[in-house]
């Protein structure tokens, strides 16, 4: 009797758990997933939360253990997208007189995953290897250091990888800040730039706080639904942000797209903190991928909404704006000393549309970020550079919304703006025919 009571139990904490994890398939029917600790298929990873403080550069000659060599000396990725993992591999060989143990590796940023040794005694002159992931969270250069804990001492080891933009114009969501009372939302699209359709089959999600909704609220679509043309963008889903109550710290998930795609899909990182009561804003972030000196002006229109039962004063401002020929710090990190109602920084232009916001205000729009590429490449003493990343933070009352772009010098343009072709027709008329040729 006592077993089968067990059994039981056991039993409705497994359907328990997999009624938190979700995921919706092309027919747009729910079934009960998780994803744990896997970015790449069959291969599991560490994990660590602690977020870089600065950028270390690479060097090949880092801090060694004797009797410990790793091979590739550094670990560059490269130029590499955003919205999918990427991995590599690092072989390890005892070069010591003794028996090696590996324990663990540990890291500096949670761009870089490290999966665990293939095998953790090494005798002298053997090798074993472990992967190392990298899952972009922003664009630009980033590096950092694992540290490979051994019987010998801890090795001191460097990656580095250059985030761009995914050529299916996705991108992570990471730096969330969710109100009491409040759930953000922001869809999930997708670019075709082949030439083929690219056919979505299933998206999952990691974790019961972060919820999947097929774009207008369906409980089912046809497969065609999410079958994206070439050259055409499509909207998948509808990501939904509700933190737990109670939760304290910084959570993060996953969404991982499966398509027809090499790799077989995507893997996008999203992260959220929750906050007090108050504004919220849509989008979630402004990423404009790569544009170039010389292009217009561009405005973005910002939404926002309260969840406080109060009113709210709304104050604007503008905050570590600014373009880095390296490495570009995280923008909303650090609080400015000064509060101005709009704000502006070279280039770029925060203008208020509104001052209040009422309890419970839906979403509005409350602000125009205004982007001029020219005055901010001139601001960032540019002259000279092949590429900059520009970064800076949009601060609504409580609510932060980060933007970046990536800038190029000059720009593109057609002249004339336009080309008008009239086909000559050549007309053969044999006995009883008639033919058109046009060139």
């Amino acid at each position: 009797m006592f077993r089968n009571i067990l059994w039981c139990y056991v039993f409705l904490l497994t359907l328990l758990d997999l009624s938190l994890k979700t995921k919706l398939t092309a027919q747009g029917e729910s079934h009960g997933v998780s994803i744990h600790d896997s970015f790449i298929e069959g291969i599991t990873f560490q994990e660590w939360d602690q977020e870089a403080g600065a950028e270390v550069a690479v060097d090949a000659n880092d801090e060694s253990v004797e009797g410990v060599w790793a091979w590739p000396r550094a670990l560059c990725f490269g130029r590499v997208p955003l919205g999918a993992a990427h991995e590599r591999s690092v072989t390890i060989t005892n070069r010591a007189n003794t028996t090696l143990h590996l324990a663990s590796v540990a890291g500096t940023t949670p761009d870089f995953h490290a999966s665990f040794f293939d095998s953790k005694t090494l005798a002298p002159g053997g090798n074993t290897t472990f992967s190392v992931v990298y899952l972009g969270r922003r664009e630009g250069p980033v590096a950092a250091h694992l540290y490979l804990h051994t019987s010998l001492g801890v090795h001191k080891y460097s990656v580095s990888a250059v985030g761009e933009a995914s050529p299916f114009d996705v991108w992570p969501l990471v730096g969330l800040r969710v109100p009491l009372n409040a759930t953000l939302e922001s869809e999930l699209t997708l670019f075709n730039p082949t030439d083929t359709t690219i056919q979505v089959h299933e998206v999952y999600s990691t974790s019961e706080w972060l919820g999947l909704m097929l774009p207008a609220g369906e409980e089912h679509v046809p497969r065609a639904a999410w079958a994206v043309p070439p050259r055409e963008r499509r909207t998948l889903v509808r990501l939904r942000v509700a933190l737990p109550p109670h939760t304290l710290h910084p959570l993060t998930a996953y969404v991982r797209v499966k398509a027809d795609l090499p790799g077989g899909g995507l893997l996008l990182a999203v992260e959220a903190r929750p906050v007090q009561a108050g504004e919220h804003a849509r989008p979630l972030h402004v990423r404009l991928g790569s544009r170039g000196s010389g292009d217009g002006t561009h405005t973005v229109e910002l939404e926002l909404a309260n969840s406080a039962d109060t009113d709210l004063v709304l104050e604007g401002y503008v905050s570590g704006a600014g373009c880095w020929r390296g490495a570009p710090p995280s923008p909303c990190t650090a609080t400015p000393d000064v509060r101005i109602n709009g704000g502006s920084s070279p280039g770029v232009r925060l203008s208020l549309l509104r001052s209040k916001l009422k309890p419970h205000q839906n979403f509005i729009k409350a602000a125009q970020l205004t982007l001029n590429y020219g005055e901010m490449w001139a601001a960032g003493s540019l002259d000279g550079a092949a590429e900059a990343w520009c970064v800076g933070c949009v601060r609504l009352g409580y609510t932060l919304v980060p933007y970046s772009v990536r800038l190029l010098p000059g720009t593109l343009r057609f002249s004339p703006p336009q080309l008008e072709y009239v086909p000559y027709c050549s007309l053969i008329r044999p006995s009883s025919s008639f033919r058109a040729f046009c060139y």
